[in-house]
């Protein structure tokens, strides 16, 4: 089987890019909603302790997915070419690091996990173990999904295995089992997406072949490290506060670290998986650089108004929504908001890299920052939650002057100068939320207003305010953002695009 040299037009990236939009945010808009429906349901049926010892059980959903896709099936999205030797090796390699992983995992977990986390977290590592197995079964299926640019199929996918495992984790819960009910929805939700890509894209027959296995490895060992590393940044502050606090106060600080940071995931995701198949098929960097340049301001004025409006009715939405007893996790929510909102810039940036086949500048990067994300946490954590998460946003601010200052620049030859220019419409639109939803949000609450209709008015008063500014004073961001609503939303529901206005461009 050949893969051909064949490389895609702009027109053609540009057309992927859309219907990619589109079906991510269809499917995912279902399969996030639902889990944030079982999300607050096991959030008033599981205490925020069992919560905190479910985190690092949790860090080998992203890490098995990392190891076995980044690992083995990346090089298959990157190359230009591709034979039948290199998808047998890259579902051998797959297979075996999956399966071996599992065992390690299981075997190391009372030797490891339990002096530092407790018995209890220490079985649910256990648990979780097989989510390697998993990850490696289908990670070749997943890689010929993305290569052939199929966003549809992968977005069903997806989403369908997140809401199959939403539904089996509350039902656990409702069986009355607690941290366990979160760790086998993870694992339900793996099964649920082997089982679909198997069906839709299967894999060959697990083969040996030395020379593809070394072109495999020499770009996907660095890339897998680049990607642990992203992940040990990403979890590090749990494992650190796990090992130190409570599992009570771990459970807060996770609450709010999902709220502020990893929730605008479920919108950055869908630019995630666009950026690396999309910018792999571009023919330059100075094409892959326009793209992402349009990507990073109008994924940055979605999301960035939203943390904001976040920070002003966390107070009243996550005891509304999530229960009394999580409402210590508030003012980090507030606090990590603000990282959330870097972290919404700097989407994409680690797919440039990749794409641009510069693994090894991306792993080194992860590693400078991983040791000062680390050693940060590990200075203020014993002077509690929120100043760790004050820390937490220093951090991805220097990580935010570090990208757009060293790897851009020397790495991709994009200017330092774009930093401006990307970080504008978001900046200015999110700082007007905050300086009218505040008052907003006080004036209502004086009021004795419930807690539903302050919500709604600050999030219905501070989109306004932004869709306005961006209309006014950003309108380029404005025209690429309502081109790609008129492009995903289905064409009896969005108005028809003037003559001349032309689609939204391939950068989105």
């Amino acid at each position: 089987m050949e893969s051909g040299p064949t490389e895609p037009t702009y027109e053609t990236l540009r057309e992927a890019a859309v219907t990619g939009v589109r079906w991510m945010v269809i499917a995912r808009g279902l399969g996030e909603g639902g889990q944030l429906l079982a999300t607050v349901v096991l959030a008033r049926m599981i205490s925020p302790a069992e919560f905190g010892h479910a985190v690092i059980a949790l860090i080998l959903v992203p890490l098995s997915a990392i190891i076995t896709f980044e690992g083995f099936a990346s090089a298959l999205v990157q190359r230009k070419e591709i034979g039948r030797e290199h998808l047998e090796t890259a579902m051998l390699a797959s297979l075996v690091a999956g399966a071996g992983l599992s065992v390690v995992t299981f075997l190391l977990a009372p030797l490891i996990a339990e002096p530092l986390f407790g018995e209890r977290t220490a079985s649910l590592v256990q648990l979780a173990s097989p989510l390697f197995l998993l990850a490696g079964i289908c990670a070749v299926s997943r890689s010929l999904l993305w290569r052939e640019l199929k966003f549809r199929s992968m977005s069903l996918i997806e989403s369908g295995s997140i809401m199959v495992g939403a539904i089996a984790a509350v039902a656990l819960a409702l069986l009355g089992l607690e941290a366990e009910a979160i760790v086998i929805g993870a694992l339900v939700a793996g099964v649920a997406a082997i089982v679909m890509l198997l069906i839709v894209e299967p894999p060959p027959r697990p083969r040996w072949h030395g020379p593809q296995l070394r072109q495999i490895v020499g770009f996907g060992a660095p890339a897998s490290g680049a990607g642990l590393l992203h992940v040990a940044i990403t979890n590090i502050d749990y494992t650190i506060l796990a090992a130190r606090l409570s599992a009570a106060q771990v459970g807060y600080y996770w609450r709010g670290f999902q709220l502020g940071v990893v929730y605008q995931d479920k919108i950055s995701g869908i630019m995630l998986r666009l950026a690396f198949p999309i910018y792999s098929r571009t023919r330059s960097l100075k094409e892959m650089g326009a793209l992402h340049e349009r990507a990073t301001r109008v994924h940055g004025a979605v999301v960035v108004p939203l943390l904001a409006i976040l920070i002003v009715v966390a107070p009243v939405l996550i005891p509304w929504l999530f229960g009394a007893r999580w409402e210590p996790s508030v003012l980090p929510t507030q606090i990590l908001s603000v990282a959330g909102m870097i972290a919404a810039i700097l989407t994409g940036f680690a797919q440039v890299l990749l794409a641009a086949g510069r693994p090894r500048e991306l792993m080194r990067f992860n590693v400078v920052l991983l040791t000062i994300y680390a050693a940060t946490v590990i200075a203020t954590a014993s002077q509690g939650i929120v100043t760790v998460a004050i820390a937490v946003v220093g951090v991805y601010v220097l990580q935010l002057v570090a990208v757009y200052a060293v790897l851009f620049p020397r790495v991709v030859g994009i200017p330092v100068g774009r930093m401006v220019g990307d970080l504008a419409p978001a900046v200015i639109g999110g700082s007007a939320v905050l300086a009218v939803g505040f008052p907003l949000a006080h004036l209502l609450e004086g009021a004795g207003a419930p807690a539903l209709l302050i919500i709604a008015a600050v999030s219905v008063a501070g989109i306004l305010l932004h869709c306005a500014i961006l209309r006014l004073r950003f309108p380029a961001v404005w025209h690429d953002l309502s081109s790609l609503l008129r492009r995903v939303l289905p064409s009896r529901l969005s108005a028809p695009t003037p003559p001349g206005a032309g689609a939204l461009s391939a950068q989105q």
